[in-house]
């Protein structure tokens, strides 16, 4: 039972190495359902791709900056392009702006999810400093 256990896990790791990673491919300057909202919206044509036509794919990329006026382009990588912002002033712009890259590993993963993780974090903020607020007043007493 235990070898049979350990072949299907093998067989069924093998199997998802073979599939590759599956990535959100579009860019905003051709569909504003591409734009950081993209997850969020369940009328996206979007949904995530193979990503067989880049060798050796193993990442998915987000990249907010301008491509062709403000906004996002998803794609694939075989590459680890980290996670930055930097600030770029072109020739000419009156602004500067952010640019971003944020890359991941696993299916689906280039969505708007930077979005949500930052309101949840901001909302454990809060609700984690009204409880030191409350606990520090209550234990002075």
């Amino acid at each position: 039972m235990n070898r049979l256990l350990v072949g299907a896990l093998i067989g069924v790791a093998l199997f998802r190495t073979a599939l590759g990673i599956l990535c959100y491919q579009c860019s905003s300057a051709h569909s504003m359902y591409c734009s950081d909202m993209l997850v969020a919206d369940e009328a996206s044509p979007f949904k995530p791709e193979p990503c067989d036509h880049v060798f050796e794919a193993e990442y998915c990329v987000k990249s907010t900056a301008m491509h062709g006026g403000i906004g996002a382009k998803r794609y694939c990588s075989s590459r680890d392009l980290g996670n930055y912002c930097n600030y770029v002033r072109n020739p000419g712009d009156q602004i500067e702006y952010r640019s971003c890259i944020f890359t991941c590993d696993t299916d689906g993963c280039n969505g708007a999810s930077s979005v949500f993780s930052f309101q949840r974090q901001l909302t454990l903020g809060v609700v984690f400093g009204t409880a030191v607020a409350f606990w520090t007043r209550f234990a002075r007493q």
